[in-house]
């Protein structure tokens, strides 16, 4: 369906509900209102991290659609919460790290180098349970970093580690791209390199619950557009 060919049905469409990822959500707040005036279907959004929104789905919690790491997208199809099929796989993005304007920037271009720069940090912010956090916390594993890094850093249950660095309470901020871009007044300065770098693939999919499903198809295929792919590499994201 195009979204000329929704047009006629939106005026008796109910409002959608979306539930996503925090990573999408910049673009995400230019992109609905260009689908609102397009289609005239209005989507109601929650944002949340990935992690505490499966807890939430598994708790009962239901919506039309969800924008999440494509992997939670294949296990909630699995578990027969979203419908088969539906998996629409829309940006990738990479984990990157911040510091102050005003501080100098760590080199973070090698493995060694980033090692080194966590090893030099005074205090270090990264996520509990986004998509960057978690990989964080099993590469500083992995890496026989955990307690000494742990020792400094301050793990958000949730929210944007970007706005620590941004009031001065850490030195680096961990998170993905696309979220430490949602933060004004500090310095991305690099992602990280390519030895310890993840991709995460955030995806679409429906709940089978969805009476919707016509609607989120164009919501979806909207969020493939060139507009909206341009819309996502400003803020961070790579369409795929």
């Amino acid at each position: 369906m195009t979204l000329s060919q929704s047009q006629s049905s939106a005026s008796t469409a109910p409002s959608l509900n979306v539930l996503s990822t925090m990573a999408l959500r910049n673009a995400l707040k230019e992109l609905i209102p260009v689908f609102t005036q397009a289609t005239g279907i209005n989507i109601s959004i929650k944002y949340g991290a990935t992690a505490q929104l499966l807890e939430k789905i598994r708790a009962g919690r239901r919506a039309d659609m969800l924008l999440a790491v494509g992997g939670s997208i294949d296990d909630l199809i699995g578990e027969n919460i979203l419908k088969p099929g539906t998996r629409v796989d829309l940006v990738s993005s990479d984990v990157a790290m911040a510091v102050a304007l005003s501080s100098p920037v760590p080199d973070i271009s090698t493995q060694e180098a980033f090692v080194s720069t966590l090893r030099a940090a005074r205090s270090i912010a990264f996520s509990k349970q986004g998509a960057s956090g978690m990989y964080f916390a099993s590469l500083i594993k992995r890496l026989g970093l955990d307690e000494e890094v742990r020792a400094k850093a301050i793990v958000l249950a949730e929210g944007l580690t970007g706005e620590l660095v941004a009031k001065g309470e850490v030195e680096i901020a961990v998170q993905q791209m696309s979220e430490l871009m949602q933060v004004p007044g500090i310095n991305i300065f690099a992602k990280l390199p390519p030895a310890v770098q993840q991709s995460t693939i955030f995806s679409a999919g429906i709940f089978n619950e969805s009476p919707q499903l016509n609607a989120m198809q164009t919501f979806v295929a909207f969020l493939q557009t060139p507009d909206a792919k341009r819309a996502f590499a400003q803020q961070g994201l790579d369409p795929v």
